[in-house]
């Protein structure tokens, strides 16, 4: 049953934000909040990758 369920990895959350960051940017400029907000949360996941990367 859990073989048809896809497995959503912290690379593809990461790519997901860097895509999101990408249009939100193109659509508002660099400095509008919701590009500064999306670009945080990417920073917040890239930063428990590496964590995650050290414990391993």
């Amino acid at each position: 049953m859990l073989d048809n369920i896809e497995k959503i990895t912290i690379n593809d959350i990461i790519e997901n934000l860097r895509e999101r960051m990408h249009s939100l940017a193109v659509s508002y400029g660099l400095s509008h909040p919701q590009v500064l907000e999306a670009s945080q949360l990417l920073d917040h996941e890239i930063s428990k990758y590496y964590h995650q990367l050290r414990n391993h």
